[in-house]
């Protein structure tokens, strides 16, 4: 597993469908990705992708942003794990 994910929250993780933890772990390995090229990695379907995105990014473990070439679309990176400030601390 990458140093990322060993960051990671292990709660956070346990909790999560394996879906949620490919994508996950292909966000870490590519940087900042649309839904589409997650799909098309994973080779996971598009609601699937859609479903383990919204769970990583509840569980802090993806940030998502306005794509600038195409404002329809959102850019998710993967995120070491939930701040200190989210958690409580």
């Amino acid at each position: 597993m990458t140093e990322a994910a060993s960051e990671a929250d292990p709660d956070a993780m346990a909790e999560l469908p394996p879906s949620a933890k490919l994508v996950h772990l292909v966000l870490q390995e590519n940087s900042r990705m649309t839904q589409s090229e997650v799909t098309e990695e994973t080779q996971l379907a598009g609601r699937t992708v859609r479903d383990a995105l919204g769970r990583l990014e509840s569980a802090g473990l993806v940030t998502e942003e306005i794509c600038l070439r195409d404002a329809r679309k959102r850019l998710y990176t993967a995120d070491s794990g939930p701040s200190r400030t989210a958690a409580g601390e």
